[in-house]
């Protein structure tokens, strides 16, 4: 079966000390920052991938089967 695309809103807003805060509403406390917009972008992907894989991990984890 093919994996399917999901998109995930993310808010970037220019941080008080310069570079940019990201988040992802869908998610919180998913959040990181970047010097660049670029940079931001980059590192909102590698959290969000990060975010994502714990939170598989932790829905199909022994803890939280069904019995």
């Amino acid at each position: 079966m093919p994996k399917k695309k999901l998109q995930y809103h993310a808010v970037f807003e220019p941080a008080e000390e310069g570079g940019y805060n990201v988040s992802f509403p869908q998610f919180p406390g998913c959040v990181t920052f970047g010097r660049t917009f670029e940079e931001t972008k980059k590192k909102a992907q590698e959290v969000l991938e990060l975010w994502l894989e714990e939170l598989k991990i932790n829905l199909f984890s022994s803890e939280h089967c069904w019995q």
